[in-house]
């Protein structure tokens, strides 16, 4: 007697494996932080897990460094994605102009994504070194500044030397997705906006930038997400410094969970991170109507 599984088993047995990694490298990570948020654990001590309800969560909710981090974490993504959107738009339309020699730029375009951190954050300590590097001397030598910026001791400018790290790095990413997508345009929609006399402007604001809509969309999401989660750049660049200025809630969930040795803090930390971008990033789809042609369709 043969066993044969129906079209349903089969696509089941296929689902296993990728279930299996979602349940331990995403669900049961979520479930264990959770957990953790409501006990008071030390890892030297890893048998004594009391529970404590809600302290933790108060703790943090009433540690000042928290809403510190927290609000230099909104203006560390604020800033990050939207020059990352602004700025990858703008390379993805002068990309997708069929020039000679374009195909090598979109190329080169990848080399920051795919250099890995440390290097980067690494090198960008030494370009931004106040007294050697070489973004003061060529400042200076072209005589846009008349004394060396200390770009890393400065609480504003280590902001803003971060943010610049950050948007040098991933901005490709934004590039690469809004290219694909410019690409898939009907060249029609142009043909017929230029007989009707439509300049650059036009054609950008009526047929371009609707058409990006939905990618923008998700792309910001993205971002959004994965920057307010960003710890290596900032904890190699700066290390939260000077001082706390550039402090963001990932090293604060950090520096909780190892060099304080509070877990719990440090869980109940992340936790509240996940619900803020949860709750951010489903106000910003409802807000942006992303996926609402689909629905009336």
């Amino acid at each position: 007697m043969k066993f044969r599984l129906s079209d349903r088993q089969v696509g089941v047995l296929f689902m296993l494996p990728l279930i299996l990694a979602v349940g331990i490298f995403l669900v049961w990570p979520i479930a264990e932080a959770v957990r953790l948020s409501f006990v008071r654990y030390n890892p030297l001590r890893p048998d004594d897990q009391p529970f404590v309800g809600l302290d933790n969560y108060v703790f943090v909710l009433e540690d000042p460094l928290f809403w510190e981090s927290f609000w230099q974490a909104i203006v560390w993504t604020g800033w990050s994605t939207v020059l990352q959107a602004v700025i990858g738009v703008g390379l993805a339309l002068l990309l997708h102009q069929p020039l000679k020699g374009m195909n090598a730029f979109r190329g080169l375009l990848l080399f920051p994504y795919i250099v890995p951190t440390v290097v980067i954050a690494l090198n960008w300590r030494w370009l931004f070194n106040s007294e050697i590097g070489i973004v003061n001397h060529l400042l200076l030598s072209v005589g846009v500044i008349d004394d060396k910026i200390a770009w890393l001791s400065t609480p504003s400018m280590a902001m803003a030397s971060a943010i610049m790290l950050n948007v040098w790095k991933y901005t490709p990413f934004v590039v690469i997705v809004v290219l694909a997508r410019l690409q898939t345009i009907p060249t029609e929609l142009y043909d017929a906006a230029r007989v009707d006399g439509a300049g650059v402007l036009r054609r950008f604001r009526d047929i371009t930038l609707p058409q990006l809509a939905e990618v923008l969309a998700v792309v910001i999401v993205f971002r959004t997400i994965w920057t307010f989660n960003k710890f290596e750049e900032i904890y190699l660049l700066t290390r939260g410094g000077p001082g706390t200025s550039t402090y963001n809630l990932a090293l604060y969930a950090f520096d909780q969970s190892i060099a304080n040795l509070r877990m719990g803090v440090g869980a109940a930390a992340g936790v509240i991170m996940l619900v803020l971008l949860l709750a951010g990033s489903m106000l910003y789809i409802r807000v942006s109507g992303f996926g609402r042609e689909d629905k009336a369709a």
